[in-house]
Formats: C-alpha cells, sequence, structure tokens
C-alpha cells in the first residue's frame, strides 16, 4: 500500500466521501504525520521482531569491501542491532565467520588475531562495525540486521509492514479522540489492535512444510542425545 493509498482510504472512512486532500494540504500533512507515529508503534511493539524489518548489510548502504589497514567500517543508515555472525566472503564465496561479541569485552581480545568483532553507535552519530583482527582486503562484508522501520514521505512509496490497515485505523482513531467522539475512536483503535494481533500471528508462523521445532544441533550433528 502506497501513502497516497493510505491517505485515501483514511479519509473516506473518516469523512466518508471521496474528496481526497492532495499533498499540498494540511490534512495530508497531518494524516502523514499519524502514518508515521502508526509506524513507530508497530516497529516497537513489545516481544516480537518483525519479519519485514530483518535486512543484510549488503541490501543497505553501510560499507561492504574490507579496506587494507582498516578495522572500523559503518553501518547500514537504518541499522538497529545486529542478527548473527558477521561474514567476509572472497571472490569464491568462500566464507569466513567473525563471532559478535559485546564492546565491553572487546578489550580482552585486542592484538589477539581472534575471529571477533563488535558494534557501536547510536541514532544520532550512527553505527560502526569494529573487527578486532585485519580482514582480508577486498573481502565482502555481509550480516543480518534488524533496521528502523521506514518512514513514508512520498505519495508513491509504499509501507513495509504487512498490514498497512494497523496504520490505517490507528490513524483513524487518533482523528476521532482528537474530534472528541470516544466511542468512534475506540471502535477504529480495537480495529488496530486486531490487525496487530493479527500480524504477530502470522510473523511466527512456520512455512508450510517446516518443522516447528526447538533446533539441536548436537543431535543432528550425532554427538548429543540419549545414550550419548
Amino acid at each position: 500500500m502506497t501513502l497516497q493509498q493510505y491517505q485515501q482510504i483514511l479519509h473516506s472512512l473518516y469523512q466518508g466521501d471521496v474528496e481526497y486532500p492532495t499533498s499540498a494540504d494540511d490534512e495530508w500533512t497531518h494524516r502523514t504525520n499519524l502514518l508515521a507515529a502508526g509506524i513507530a508503534a508497530w516497529g516497537n511493539e513489545k516481544g516480537i521482531l518483525w519479519s519485514e524489518l530483518w535486512k543484510m548489510n549488503s541490501d543497505g548502504d553501510g560499507d561492504t569491501t574490507v579496506v587494507a589497514a582498516t578495522l572500523d567500517y559503518d553501518c547500514g543508515s537504518d541499522f538497529r542491532f545486529p542478527g548473527g555472525f558477521v561474514k567476509t566472503v572472497d571472490s569464491g564465496g568462500l566464507e569466513t565467520f567473525w563471532e559478535v561479541i559485546s564492546p565491553q569485552k572487546a578489550e580482552l581480545y585486542v592484538g589477539q588475531g581472534v575471529k571477533k568483532c563488535y558494534f557501536t553507535g547510536n541514532k544520532a552519530t550512527g553505527f560502526d562495525l569494529h573487527f578486532l583482527s585485519q580482514p582480508t582486503a577486498g573481502h565482502t562484508i555481509e550480516y543480518p540486521y534488524y533496521k528502523e522501520p521506514a518512514t513514508v514521505d512520498d505519495a508513491a512509496e509504499v509501507i513495509e509492514m504487512s498490514d498497512p490497515y494497523f496504520a490505517i485505523y490507528f490513524a483513524l482513531s487518533k482523528l476521532h479522540e482528537i474530534d472528541g467522539e470516544g466511542d468512534r475512536s475506540t471502535k477504529a483503535l480495537q480495529e488496530a489492535q486486531a490487525r496487530l494481533l493479527n500480524m504477530r500471528t502470522r510473523n511466527i508462523m512456520p512455512a508450510w512444510y517446516q518443522d516447528n521445532k526447538t533446533a539441536d544441533r548436537d543431535w543432528d550433528l550425532g554427538t548429543g542425545g540419549f545414550g550419548v
């Protein structure tokens, strides 16, 4: 769903007509701000990591190539936190894995030649990846990370949550609240919460024919289990 579609559907639900606002109108700006609030509420929902917000470093704007005599690299501008091992990959596809440790442990490994790394930073200054030993120059830097939810400003931009109607009913509840229409606000908020709950359920559902169980690596490798 694009911002344009969001604006039109929200307007029809709120005003009951098709005299849609344009991007030059105050109503458009106000409702776009309400969309941003809805996206923030969705993106920070307690106890859930949305599938839509996982991303690979190669798909972002962070540094992707190892430079000689350089241990520090910029992360993507939408980076929130890492999602697993960092890999450096040579031209033939051979991967070297780097364990991610906490920054406070980094001093224990300085100068030890270990395959470890850590992340530092914040939203104001940006995030950085730091290797504790020099990777091979020219290799590709790859890792999964959890990103910030994208805001939507242009009419053609797409809302990335799986059910944008959550954002529509979230905004609708705020519009009714501002108008002093408590019952209508509550009804719209209940619809938004139902949409959010459905997204939570879909987010944890495994793909068809996939096992839904806790992985046991030792059992799979034959090094653990009953009698071992």
